[in-house]
């Protein structure tokens, strides 16, 4: 057993801070309550001196949740590659993440997986819903990337996204892929396992998916239960498109292809209309809101966010810091004079642990009280902060602490399903190795994109 000795327990939704308490967890491999919260109270060290102590005195808080990333782009980072000026966020994608993902091969799908997954807990962050391409490494790309969330022990949902534009044989390889990791999945279920690693069914965007490929996605979805993720109207061109070439907006092509649920994440949708927002909203699904991203690529800012049901937030690639993402967030509402202030994103941040429960709730019992809270039964996805505020830290401010003061640096300690990742800010895994090996293969990446 592992033991959080005096921490004060920061709650999200609906927050509170408690007083000082003991966080009692059983440890990976402890039986059927393996991987979950056992006790919190006073004195729990007299109760149980053969825990094991994992830290003393700060704040004590679920893990945070990346609803949206692409892993390949972790070795992106200061890119010394020559790229043509875009004039346009189509011309983007052509002259610089479309090369950089047929460049992707097996060794460097491994090592940006490794480093991402390494930075995501480094930074606080115990989910990450990856949304993965690499049209010359597809068969068996997401059973690399599992190795490296298991390597790291990260927890997380993969997809494979899917696209046209590589030619419809291209298209049936991505689908199969996302069925064949379904499989996979399903199996270390099957074998009476909790799998750390979900997935979902993945596809580029509208203007690269066709009705032969989207049709078939949708399938993937009824087949497996799983929810799509797709980029949808990040651009204004993608909308066009749909219209254009489909006479239905990109939300409503997805619904009329029976392709949309409770698990489906909508990346971006920066130009859906109310009646897109509507549809989602009855599908009761998922928009990821990926504020960095969309001010990097000036795709515009999405003013509908208060009307959707379920926004989540996601960084799109741009690494893993969620408490930075949640400031850029919070910040780029503000100037857009939109009427969220920061506890409003402190909800959506939060509820990221709402879709990895959709997945993941049926490796717990029925009455467990859920992902993204510090409770007895609760998953021990759990960050031990240091931040030492000058001022009083309550329920009523945890926002605003998270806005003007919190930072990724005060991640102490990292648990994910039980098993510490990061200890007094010292990865328990090969950190060392893992950012030698990325730098190598960056190297390797960026010599192949320059041959395309």
């Amino acid at each position: 057993m592992i033991l959080f000795r005096k921490v004060q327990i920061l709650e999200f939704e609906p927050p509170s801070v408690s007083e000082p308490t003991d966080v009692l967890v059983w440890e990976a491999g402890e039986g059927e309550h393996a991987g979950t919260i056992a006790k919190i109270g006073q004195n729990l060290y007299e109760q149980y001196p053969q825990a094991k102590v994992a830290g003393e005195g700060g704040y004590l808080s679920a893990g945070l949740v990346c609803s949206h990333t692409h892993l390949y782009s972790a070795l992106a980072r200061g890119m010394l590659v020559a790229i043509k000026p875009s004039k346009d966020f189509a011309q983007l994608l052509d002259h610089l993440w479309w090369r950089l993902d047929r460049a992707i091969d097996p060794e460097i799908l491994h090592a940006s997986a490794l480093a991402g997954c390494a930075d995501a807990l480094k930074a606080g962050v115990t989910s990450l819903v990856d949304h993965h391409a690499g049209p010359e490494c597809i068969d068996g790309s997401l059973s690399i990337i599992r190795e490296a969330y298991e390597q790291t022990g990260v927890r997380g949902i993969l997809c494979y996204e899917t696209t046209d534009r590589n030619g419809l044989e291209g298209a049936r390889a991505g689908v199969a892929e996302n069925l064949r990791f379904a499989r996979e999945v399903d199996a270390i279920r099957a074998f009476g396992r909790k799998p750390l690693v979900e997935v979902s069914i993945g596809a580029h965007a509208s203007f690269t998916v066709g009705q032969e490929t989207l049709e078939a996605l949708a399938d993937a979805v009824r087949q497996t239960g799983r929810g799509l993720h797709i980029h949808l109207a990040e651009d204004k061109f993608d909308a066009v498109d749909a219209r254009h070439r489909f006479g239905k907006d990109p939300v409503e092509r997805m619904e009329a292809a029976g392709a949309l649920n409770e698990r489906s994440i909508i990346g971006h949708g920066v130009w859906l209309s109310p009646s897109e927002i509507e549809i989602m909203n009855a599908r009761d699904a998922f928009l990821a809101h990926n504020a960095r991203s969309n001010m990097n690529n000036a795709v515009g800012y999405n003013h509908n966010l208060p009307s959707f049901r379920n926004v989540v937030l996601g960084t799109d690639g741009m690494g893993a810091d969620m408490l930075e993402e949640f400031k850029f967030a919070v910040f780029r509402h503000r100037e857009s004079q939109g009427p969220w202030w920061p506890g409003d994103f402190l909800k959506v941040l939060h509820r990221g642990n709402r879709l990895i429960q959709r997945y993941f709730a049926q490796d717990f019992s029925p009455d467990f009280p859920g992902f993204g809270t510090v409770r007895e039964g609760a998953p021990a996805d759990l960050v031990l902060w240091d931040y030492d505020p000058p001022t009083p830290l309550t329920g009523e401010n945890i926002a605003g602490h998270m806005a003007f003061g919190m930072s990724s640096r005060s991640a102490r300690t990292v648990m994910v399903a039980g098993s510490i990742r990061i200890l007094d800010h010292r990865p328990l895994f090969d950190d060392v190795q893992i950012q030698s090996f990325a730098r190598i293969q960056a190297i390797r990446l960026w010599r192949r994109m320059e041959a395309r």
